[in-house]
């Protein structure tokens, strides 16, 4: 998100970091059913991921607005 912020295409950017937050969404899932981490750990990791994801969606709907 930081390079995003400081390029020129920063949609087609944000985009890709927005499926790789979605992986890693995907990966902690896993963690949690294969009993790698706690369930505590789990929601708090979830929230921060949800966190980012809502910041992450907003920029991208603001660069869909400002992109021709």
């Amino acid at each position: 998100m930081i390079q995003a912020r400081y390029t020129r295409d920063k949609l087609s950017q944000l985009q890709g970091i927005n499926s790789q937050l979605d992986i890693l969404r995907y990966q902690t899932r896993l963690l949690l059913d294969f009993d790698l981490i706690q369930a505590k750990r789990y929601e708090f990791a979830s929230e921060l991921i949800n966190a980012v994801g809502l910041d992450l969606g907003g920029w991208i709907k603001q660069q869909k607005r400002v992109a021709p």
